[in-house]
């Protein structure tokens, strides 16, 4: 028996209103306390709210947090979306450490202080900051960017990502006044790869670059000679979101999408293997550390989308979140690609855009 209805997109939205209700009913009446006998309503029954808030909010955080992997969110709304996940965390920590902090008032006999009780609703109010900072950042990706609306719209009309490019006559690299970038595959697609990109291991004539033709569409398809091959943009960014459009259906070995770039031996990654796995983290002086490792099965082109913005890292594979891991926010860097392996790899498209 499914408990999520046809119309939710994952059980988040059903539960997260509970910890908003309790804890601003439970400060309301905190605040009326000071005003009507105790015998129509005391500090226990207010800290008996706060607990239940306090629990309703790591309900609400955690199935959050699995409510992220479920949703597809422009690059507009990636910020938003790191932003609400922070200051949830930080309200769930609070609230789980004020309740706490209130039972001990109550365990220890110190309540029936009016100083205490008048100190413990001050600093309730914080609380009811970070409180408003969550639900003001959660209605932003719902009202503001869609996030988990239209369910029953998709599944009658799911939209599909596409597998063709756009067409084009000529290759173009275009960069914005904003730094954010596009490269569309055309017929002198590899003068572009050879100005636009600089090699960190291996070099260009190892890949045996060259334009191939699919239909309308001009595609580049590189052959590695000799692994690893590494590239990269030549400028630096921070807070990035990168999209590509790849197949590897005749390439044996690994992938990476690699960006933060400082040097071939310091860079973040998402590698897809040819074995169905797909890997994100980070190499610190050469040496790997794993931020999240899931399998995936995709054939043909595939649209993948990585996004690196301060502590998150997320990684999605035709739409569908592929991995989601956490760490140390990286340096300004660069983005591109590690082959490692042989057989073919054909690149459609590959754009970049900034978060703030």
């Amino acid at each position: 028996m499914n408990l999520i209805p046809e119309w939710a997109p994952n059980i988040h939205p059903m539960v997260v209103h509970f910890p908003i209700a309790l804890l601003v009913v439970a400060a309301g009446l905190n605040l009326l306390t000071f005003f009507i006998p105790e015998k129509w309503w005391d500090e226990w029954k207010n800290t008996i709210l706060y607990g239940l808030g306090a629990v309703a909010a790591i309900a609400a955080y955690y199935t959050g947090q699995s409510a992220v992997d479920t949703v597809f969110l422009p690059s507009q709304a990636q910020s938003v979306l790191n932003n609400h996940a922070d200051w949830a965390f930080w309200t769930v920590w609070y609230f789980g450490i004020y309740a706490l902090a209130r039972i001990a008032l109550h365990w220890y006999k110190m309540m029936d202080k009016f100083s205490l009780r008048i100190l413990a609703f001050v600093i309730a109010l914080p609380g009811m900051f970070l409180l408003f900072q969550t639900g003001d950042h959660g209605a932003k990706l719902v009202f503001g960017y869609g996030a988990g609306t239209g369910q029953l719209i998709e599944q009658q009309d799911t939209e599909k990502v596409s597998t063709d490019s756009l067409q084009q006559s000529n290759s173009t690299f275009t960069v914005s006044d904003n730094g954010n970038w596009s490269w569309e595959i055309g017929p002198n697609g590899v003068s572009t790869l050879l100005s636009k990109f600089q090699w960190l291991e291996g070099a260009p004539q190892d890949l045996q670059p060259s334009v191939v033709k699919s239909g309308d569409n001009y595609l580049i398809q590189l052959t590695p000679e000799s692994s690893p091959n590494f590239f990269t943009v030549r400028n630096a960014l921070l807070n990035v979101q990168v999209d590509y459009y790849l197949d590897l259906s005749n390439f044996d070995g690994e992938v990476e999408l690699v960006n933060h770039v400082q040097d071939a031996q310091n860079y973040d990654f998402v590698t897809l293997s040819s074995e169905g796995t797909i890997t994100q983290g980070r190499v610190i002086g050469g040496e790997t550390n794993i931020f999240g490792e899931e399998s995936y099965s995709a054939s043909g082109i595939l649209f993948v989308r990585t996004v690196v913005n301060g502590t998150h890292f997320r990684a999605y594979i035709n739409k569908e979140m592929a991995v989601h891991g956490h760490g140390d926010a990286p340096e300004t860097g660069k983005v591109g690609l590690r082959l490692n392996g042989s057989g073919t790899v054909i690149i459609d498209s590959i754009s970049l855009t900034q978060l703030n």
